[in-house]
């Protein structure tokens, strides 16, 4: 499942994206920080972490549903 969490910043929204990624996936060639990479240049933003494990984001929450769909473009969804 794709989840986003926004967040109150100052004034200004800003969406946050947390990506895990389980054994299966990773054996899959998926990692977590190249996934949360791809939703967070799409919201603006930037991120990173580990293979399993990895959060980001950005401030065009505009922008949300068409980085999610990033993401689902990538894992061939």
């Amino acid at each position: 499942d794709l989840h986003s969490f926004p967040t109150r910043r100052s004034s200004d929204l800003f969406v946050m994206v947390v990506v895990a990624t389980n054994q299966a996936a990773r054996d899959q060639g998926q990692r977590a920080g190249a996934l949360v990479r791809v939703a967070a240049r799409v919201l603006g933003g930037g991120g990173g972490g580990k293979d399993d494990v990895a959060q980001g984001g950005g401030q065009d929450a505009g922008a949300l549903d068409a980085a999610l769909e990033a993401v689902a473009h990538e894992l061939g969804a």
